[in-house]
């Protein structure tokens, strides 16, 4: 399954990025200029019919989500929301359940919380049951119950 990142290329005008990607696993990217990419598209107008949904359907979910997550949730929900976010988006599903490739400085960033307040909750949900943490890693053993910190 791909992702697309730098889709602000696509715009005719050169735009600052406000955003990096990265990635922490073997990986393939197809990479293309502002003028190679503008060829496609106006060539192939499906492309920014994906871009835009990929931006639409993903970004600003998320970015709804973790807004209303901010003013309503209190820590431990907000990083179960961030954390069934992330589940949905770069988890990888497994016969033990779906394991994400996240530290707690991440998560304690994402969730607007100390990098203290996330050891602690994570901790408390891995005696519950709910994950196993690992090194850089959290295997979400059963993420319904996420849903009930929230």
């Amino acid at each position: 399954m791909g992702q697309l990142f730098g889709g602000v290329t696509i715009l005719s005008a050169p735009s600052q990025y406000l955003a990096s990607t990265e990635v922490e696993s073997d990986s393939c990217a197809l990479v293309w200029d502002r003028k190679t990419i503008r060829e496609f598209v106006s060539r192939f107008p499906i492309l920014l019919d994906n871009a835009l949904s990929v931006a639409v359907t993903e970004h600003i979910a998320w970015a709804i989500s973790a807004r209303i997550s901010l003013m309503s949730d209190d820590a431990a929900g907000r990083i179960a929301n961030l954390m069934l976010s992330l589940a949905c988006g770069i988890g990888k599903i497994g016969p033990d359940g779906v394991e994400i490739q996240v530290g707690n400085e991440d998560l304690a960033a994402g969730a607007n919380v100390t990098p203290f307040t996330v050891s602690r909750t994570l901790s408390e949900w891995q005696r519950e049951g709910i994950l196993t943490k690992g090194r850089g890693k959290l295997l979400l053993r059963r993420p319904e119950l996420l849903m009930d910190s929230k």
